[in-house]
């Protein structure tokens, strides 16, 4: 193309079609499947600024089940919708934590749980990624348990207190 984008692949009645790969002038590529000129179906994205997608595309957009490598050492798999991450997936931070759980628009939304690289694990309920109101963690062999407010520890509790405050943050997965 004029632009120096360069396409290897299949065309149909003058569109892109099938499979194929377009390496893009700004160093970008997308290799996958295609429907009339879009993203659609499986593929694999490397974006400029070092980020990596494998998953589903509709129309040109992430939608559905896919996975994200990040330039800065984090990792998404899960679900997507209009390009963002929403719905449930899991997300794996490069220090070595992770987060389970539904995500809205990008952000942590409903119940989630965050596990830290020594084992605690703590359940909460996320509004724009924030915690808000109660949660509890779990020590890292789930004999002793804490009542957390806010994101701060409050004091410890028994496990069946703990059992409930988790299921006081609502759902493990949300319809979105």
């Amino acid at each position: 193309w004029a632009n120096a984008d360069r396409y290897v692949g299949k065309f149909k009645d003058g569109f892109i079609e099938g499979r194929g790969t377009i390496n893009f002038h700004d160093g970008t590529e997308y290799t996958g499947q295609w429907r009339k000129n879009r993203f659609h179906g499986d593929g694999t994205r490397r974006f400029k600024n070092g980020n990596v997608y494998t998953g589903n595309y509709v129309d040109g957009k992430r939608q559905g089940q896919g996975r994200c490598y990040f330039a800065n050492g984090d990792m998404y798999v899960g679900d997507w919708k209009d390009d963002t991450i929403h719905g449930f997936g899991r997300y794996y931070y490069n220090n070595g934590h992770s987060f389970e759980g539904m995500f809205r628009n990008g952000k942590r939304n409903g119940r989630g749980k965050y596990q830290l690289t020594d084992g605690r694990v703590e359940i909460y309920r996320y509004v724009n990624d924030s915690r808000v109101g109660d949660g509890v963690r779990w020590s890292a062999n789930r004999t002793k348990a804490w009542r957390m407010v806010d994101g701060k520890v409050k004091g410890r509790v028994s496990m069946e207190e703990a059992t409930g405050i988790a299921n006081k943050c609502g759902p493990v997965v949300e319809t979105t």
